[in-house]
């Protein structure tokens, strides 16, 4: 049998439109929640605090000089339903109960505190590019990369932040500092709290 081009050229559209849309469907899984399992990681919240029991990693310092050490992540991905959809994000706010440890011999409520502190920063950050995401156009074919420029000045902002606070702060040894911190953190939480989310749903 013998198709006519335009059949063939019918076809060909047909595939290609349900490939488009099987691998844009394929990326809106939500793979970046299952990544993060309760057992190994906890999201951020503004109600649970974080405790010395969380940290489940081996000390790496024993010798008294470092009382913890924390590790946070904040991953965030764009993804579309479809070819013709706009581009969502997905952004979470987690601790790695496995990386971060605490040298019980010598832990304070200060250096909890600190690291609290730093937790919380990595949540602003996180909102801050959601706001950023919300007020910007992705119509164009290259969201994607659009989007990873975004990330990376909203990355690199955070980490100057976190550089600042471990100055100023030293490593949280300040405790006045530290507050001071907090509360300057927790007031721009406060001002972004509408681009809050309950990873827990």
């Amino acid at each position: 049998m013998i198709m006519k081009p335009n059949i063939i050229l019918k076809i060909f559209i047909l595939i290609l439109f349900s490939l488009l849309f099987l691998e844009c469907g394929g990326e809106n899984v939500p793979g970046l929640y299952k990544s993060y399992s309760s057992r190994d990681y906890l999201y951020w919240s503004q109600s649970r605090k974080l405790n010395w029991d969380d940290f489940k990693g081996y000390p790496l310092d024993l010798n008294g000089k470092t009382i913890s050490d924390i590790h946070v992540y904040n991953p965030s991905m764009i993804v579309k339903d479809n070819v013709y959809s706009k581009p969502k994000l997905i952004s979470i706010c987690v601790f790695d109960k496995r990386h971060s440890w605490v040298n019980t011999r010598i832990a304070t409520k200060a250096a909890l505190q600190y690291d609290q502190l730093i937790f919380d920063v990595y949540e602003l950050y996180l909102r801050k590019l959601r706001e950023e995401f919300s007020h910007t156009d992705f119509s164009g074919d290259d969201y994607k990369s659009l989007f990873q420029k975004m990330a990376a000045q909203n990355n690199n902002a955070l980490i100057k932040t976190v550089n600042e606070i471990r100055k100023d702060t030293s490593l949280g040894q300040m405790e006045e500092a530290t507050k001071l911190w907090q509360y300057k953190i927790d007031e721009g939480l406060q001002s972004l709290e509408k681009y809050s989310v309950d990873y827990n749903k």
